[in-house]
């Protein structure tokens, strides 16, 4: 029965771990990709041409110097992913120790056969 519920528990760890990563892949995905969607649909609005292209590419990057320049924005829009990451990753490692909780032999069946090796001490003399 043990088994089970440290099955359970580890299928829940990676359907949360999944849940978090596409979160924070859509999050910092967008913020990444909005200047790309912007180049993009001013090339478009332009004519499609190269010339159109390297102005948009130009009005694209005076838009991103203009707004990495304001105050606290930059920072504003980074920090609800960092703090996301921090709890994906306090939730995950809790999981993990609970699955630790319900199968605690997993750690001491891997050492059992195995003799303990005492001359790592002696050379640390």
């Amino acid at each position: 029965m043990k088994t089970v519920d440290a099955l359970v528990v580890k299928l829940l760890q990676l359907v949360v771990t999944t849940f978090f990563l596409f979160v924070l892949s859509l999050w910092y995905g967008s913020i990444l990709l909005a200047p790309l969607a912007v180049w993009y649909n001013l090339s478009t609005f332009l004519g499609g041409g190269i010339f159109a292209t390297l102005v948009a590419g130009g009005l694209t990057l005076g838009l991103g110097y203009y707004i990495a320049r304001l105050p606290g924005l930059v920072d504003t829009m980074i920090k609800p992913g960092v703090e996301m990451y921090k709890i994906a990753l306090s939730t995950v490692c809790g999981i993990g120790r609970v699955a630790n909780t319900i199968n605690p032999k997993a750690e001491t069946e891997k050492n059992e056969g195995k003799p303990t090796d005492s001359t790592a001490s002696a050379d640390a003399k």
